[in-house]
């Protein structure tokens, strides 16, 4: 087996850019290194490894299986090489290293918890840091953090994972939404029978959230209709506008859009879904994660029309 050396953590770097670029030419702008440069650098990776990583020419940039999975293991030797410089930095007193955070979207709409705000204040204590933030889906967090991918992650947890710390940060009202011109728009009250002739775009495991939903959907050819799934906010809004479905949304993401009618339903076919900071139990013991989780727990709701309408609240511990 050929012997790696401490260099090859640059190359490796340089190859996963490559990568996300879609090949050696497009990797130029993002590198800022000529494209004799860069493939001077793979070659040089190649030989070190003992095997081909890529096929490139005019037939386009393509992996090999070899690369493929090289690609595989790298994610995880950078993540472990990140938690090392963080504890040295921690040993050392200094809050210097990398934070990966990961937030659900459509976070910026909400002004009653500003995210930016929170950032801010570490950052000012933590100069030295480099905060690497990042969208993660709902369903892709606790493996995130598990899996050492993200120290931290924001968002909705209905179910707790024994292994992670979760910091209860507020709760937010979800209702349901349709365009303009949609059909149940024009109702002066939407039942759940009106609601299941129509197609509903929906994110994985929502409408377990709600009991009332639930219940009826136990009764025969009762169930509703989920026409489309999604993992992201703006991927529902945009189904919802295109006029052919109907969905939950956040109150405070519409509240800072237009185009979009609340339906007017009874209390049972709305939900608040709990927000959470999530993080290992370990990290606590870190001085730069403690600081950023102190700057998170210093942050209370902010009063304002979001707060004053009941879409977002308090989430008690």
């Amino acid at each position: 087996m050929k012997r790696i050396q401490d260099i090859d953590l640059k190359l490796l770097r340089t190859f996963k850019a490559i990568v996300e670029a879609g090949g050696v030419s497009a990797a130029q702008v993002a590198l800022n290194t000529s494209q004799s440069t860069l493939s001077t650098q793979l070659v040089e990776l190649e030989a070190r490894l003992g095997f081909t990583l890529c096929r490139r020419g005019r037939g386009g940039f393509a992996l090999t299986p070899e690369g493929e999975k090289l690609l595989d293991a790298l994610d995880d030797l950078i993540a472990a090489t990140e938690r090392f410089q963080n504890a040295v930095a921690d040993i050392s007193g200094e809050m210097r290293g990398i934070l990966r955070i990961g937030v659900m979207d459509a976070m910026l709409s909400n002004t009653a918890w500003p995210l930016h705000e929170v950032i801010e204040k570490f950052s000012n204590a933590a100069r030295e840091t480099v905060v690497d933030l990042t969208l993660v889906a709902p369903a892709t967090m606790e493996a995130a953090l598990v899996e050492g991918r993200r120290d931290v992650v924001i968002g909705p947890f209905s179910q707790k994972n024994a292994s992670l710390g979760y910091i209860p940060l507020y709760q937010e009202r979800h209702s349901l939404y349709a365009s303009q011109h949609h059909p149940l728009a024009q109702l002066a009250e939407v039942t759940f029978d009106d609601l299941r002739k129509h197609g509903l775009v929906a994110t994985p495991n929502e409408l377990q959230r709600l009991p009332y939903i639930r219940k009826q959907s136990g009764r025969g050819g009762r169930q509703l209709a989920v026409a489309a799934t999604v993992d992201q906010m703006e991927s529902h809004a945009i189904l919802i506008k295109s006029g052919r479905y109907v969905g939950f949304m956040p109150e405070h993401v519409v509240q800072a859009s237009d185009g979009f009618v609340k339906l007017r339903t009874g209390a049972e076919l709305q939900y608040y879904s709990p927000i959470y900071l999530a993080h290992r139990k370990d990290a606590e013991l870190n001085l730069m994660l403690r600081s950023f989780l102190n700057r998170v727990r210093e942050q209370r709701l902010v009063a304002g029309p979001l707060t004053d309408m009941g879409a977002v609240t308090e989430l008690a511990e």
